[in-house]
């Protein structure tokens, strides 16, 4: 997979990657032509409401219509498959079936989906061949793995960016959105963190699966600072906390000259996206022309 592109898929495109893997026949499933402005609305009232994926209205009224049998499939498969009870925030239909959209329950913390295959002819949920694409679960396993291991410098991490946006007048999303809309692994309302080093991610969800109640203490042998920082991409992005207000060129310089400044973050190589208050509803994605950003090859180092 080309590195440009992977922090993108994992933690922001759920329609491109859900409608991509499901539909590869017709591309990601967006029509980048298309005017698409009468589906922005301001990123503080988005909850998640009007996410979709393509072509998954008519399995979304089935999920919807079995939703108990839909929800307790799930929760079975990630407790059989990966020792680990979710909650259940959204479920959207898809070309074929419907996607969960799951919380972890305790730490380590994550959010990542699975896919319930329907039956359409039959309305019917095959709620025993429910599955994930491959290296979801385990990247989300992995981000909130590194989350739990680098708690504390997190932290630090959430006052910066508290401090930043409210010197420079920005916000993250909503917990209603994060909960409906994404699958990016371990992350808040302003950040997500996706890991890109395969061998180590391997290891760690073989620890986890084997003590889903990993400690810090029992990772510290780990030594993910022996890897590159680019194999931790930590991806920022800040809206806009007023209407026909953009981000600008100068904000974004500021802003990352503060992280880069900031002592005791997590290691890792960061990307940092500024988009104006506006997100589409469909999609859940803030990016547009109006968005700035400083990202790969162009990280802000932490190391």
């Amino acid at each position: 997979m080309n590195r440009k592109n992977k922090w993108i898929i994992y933690g922001i495109g759920l329609s491109l990657l859900l409608a991509g893997c499901m539909d590869n026949a017709s591309g990601n499933g967006v029509d980048e032509m298309q005017d698409h402005s009468d589906r922005l609305v301001s990123v503080q009232e988005y909850n998640g409401e009007g996410f979709s994926l393509k072509n998954g209205q008519e399995n979304d009224k089935i999920a919807e219509a079995n939703r108990d049998e839909v929800e307790q499939a799930v929760k079975d498969f990630f407790l059989q498959q990966y020792k680990t009870e979710v909650e259940i925030h959204n479920i959207v239909g898809n070309v074929d079936g419907a996607s969960v959209f799951v919380e972890s329950i305790g730490k380590p913390h994550f959010h990542t989906y699975a896919v319930v295959p329907l039956d359409a002819k039959e309305k019917k949920i095959m709620a025993d061949q429910v599955y994930s694409l491959e290296g979801e679960v385990e990247n989300a396993i992995t981000s909130g793995v590194y989350g739990l291991m680098y708690e504390e410098e997190f932290n630090e991490l959430d006052e910066v960016l508290k401090e930043i946006t409210r010197d420079y007048h920005y916000t993250g999303e909503t917990t209603q959105a994060i909960h409906n809309t994404k699958s990016f692994g371990f992350g808040n309302e302003y950040y997500f963190v996706s890991f890109f080093d395969m061998e180590l991610s391997e290891q760690i969800v073989e620890l986890y699966l084997e003590n889903p109640d990993l400690t810090k203490e029992e990772l510290q042998d780990l030594n993910v600072e022996k890897l590159s920082p680019e194999s931790i991409n930590i991806t920022i992005q800040l809206f806009k906390n007023k209407e026909d207000s953009n981000p600008t060129k100068e904000e974004l310089d500021e802003i990352a000259k503060v992280i880069e400044e900031a002592e005791g973050l997590p290691y890792g190589a960061y990307n940092l996206l500024l988009h104006d208050n506006l997100i589409d509803e469909v999609s859940g994605s803030g990016d547009k022309d109006t968005t700035v950003e400083r990202a790969d090859p162009n990280y802000i180092m932490k190391d």
